[in-house]
């Protein structure tokens, strides 16, 4: 049940460009656009949340497509190596834009990107559900996965100071993009070579509307995905306001602000084995409680941190990421379990049990995606509503400076809260999956 290390890397290879482009596309694309390439900012926040709108319903097709595709290289590596090579051609058209583009042209640009985005996410993390059916092990594979898209993050934040100390001026973003391009087809391709697929527990479903609705209609998955939801709009709350918040509020170069950010993120990254080892002494919805109460609190105490002190800003933002790596591999290794137990379910009501893999994680992603969307579309329109001005080196008054501190940090601190009370009431802990495993592995004996 255990996955090999090398096996495991392989697998986790192509977080490291999917990660990298993460961070940019909430943190740094926007007021990119804004700014540097003169788009109005209302117009930026609609660009991007519209494409996750439209994203969204695309995530649940990939996955039914996923659930029924059967050929030599298995079912989730095709879609990966196919969607690798759609992402590199979108960051190329989304991140090497030059100022005049049009609302139109970076619509279609940012759709290309998130289709191949979706494919190579969804294909790779549907796929670490099969790596091995046991309980740790599950949040071990997710914790490993983590760990990658977090090196990735710290990765591509190295990319705009080091553009920065090489006097290239507002190339940073295309210095990401190009270092994106150049890892997508090398992590792609090993893990397709070297990481077999694994097994599910029962036959894949195939494409079927019903079969959504089925989902839906459990109240498990529900709030399992209301949990996903107000966790992915914490980050990113912070990440499309904290160029803004840091600069204008805090009073801090850009570059200090990368720095910063690498400081949070690896901080994520070395407390990853840490919330490994707790998910597996308390249970995964407990660690996921605690942590949700912890993002919620970390980004509310940024404000603290006084007007440019890079060394307490930069503690501060040690703190703050201790637990935000924790949500994101757990919920994941929770939905893994949560199809164990639908198959079960389906068995002992005497129905055709159907793997719903694809599907399910596609939907989850729906639902990350969306949290991610909110922010940037009602945020960025809310701050113009203060008067707030994104431009480079613009000068913001009161009014503008107290809306942003209030978007900063309210909304965080309630998701936080409503998510670790959701995640306090999660039915399946490592007793009852176990249980779950017993009677379906006696089921496959007796099939077999």
């Amino acid at each position: 049940m255990r996955v090999a290390p090398l096996r495991l890397a392989a697998w986790c290879g192509p977080s490291l460009p999917v990660a990298a482009l993460g961070l940019p596309l909430v943190v740094h694309l926007p007021p990119h656009y804004a700014g540097t390439l003169g788009l109005p900012l209302g117009v930026v926040g609609l660009l991007f949340a519209l494409v996750r709108v439209i994203d969204i319903p695309l995530d649940p097709l990939l996955g039914s497509l996923m659930d029924g595709t059967k050929g030599r290289l298995g079912q989730f590596r095709p879609w990966l190596a196919t969607g690798a090579a759609v992402l590199m051609a979108g960051v190329f058209l989304t991140f090497m834009e030059r100022p005049g583009v049009s609302a139109t042209e970076a619509l279609l640009n940012l759709l290309v990107l998130f289709l191949g985005y979706s494919m190579v996410f969804l294909a790779q993390t549907s796929w670490g559900a099969r790596l091995s059916p046991d309980y740790a092990e599950r949040a071990r594979i997710f914790g490993w996965w983590t760990a990658a898209n977090v090196s990735g993050t710290i990765l591509v934040l190295t990319m705009p100071p080091l553009t920065a100390a090489l006097g290239v001026g507002d190339s940073g973003v295309r210095a990401m993009g190009w270092f994106i391009i150049a890892l997508l087809p090398v992590t792609a391709l090993a893990a397709v070579a070297l990481v077999p697929e694994g097994r599910a527990a029962a036959e894949p479903l195939g494409r079927s509307w019903r079969a959504a609705r089925a989902l839906f209609q459990d109240r498990r998955m529900i709030e399992l995905l209301l949990l996903d939801l107000m966790l992915a709009a914490v980050p990113a709350v912070a990440g499309a306001l904290f160029l803004f918040m840091f600069t204008q509020v805090k009073g801090f170069t850009p570059q200090q602000t990368s720095v910063l950010l690498l400081c949070y993120f690896t901080a994520g990254l070395l407390a990853a084995p840490l919330w490994i080892r707790l998910a597996a002494r308390i249970g995964k919805h407990r660690a996921v409680a605690l942590a949700s109460v912890g993002i919620g609190l970390a980004q509310a105490g940024i404000l603290v941190v006084p007007r440019g002190h890079v060394e307490l800003a930069a503690l501060g933002m040690v703190v703050a990421g201790l637990p935000f790596a924790a949500p994101g591999f757990l919920l994941r290794s929770m939905l893994a379990d949560l199809n164990d137990a639908r198959i079960l379910d389906a068995r002992r009501a005497g129905h055709e049990a159907r793997d719903t893999t694809g599907l399910s994680f596609a939907i989850l992603t729906a639902t990350s995606k969306l949290g991610y969307a909110a922010p940037v579309g009602l945020l960025y329109p809310l701050l113009g509503l203060f008067g707030f001005d994104p431009a480079p080196g613009a000068t913001n008054d009161a009014t503008a400076l107290l809306g942003l501190v209030l978007v900063f940090t309210v909304p965080p601190l309630v998701f936080g809260a409503v998510a670790a009370w959701l995640a306090w009431r999660w039915p399946i802990d490592a007793a009852a999956h176990a249980r779950i495993r017993a009677e379906l592995d006696a089921a496959s004996t007796e099939g077999s």
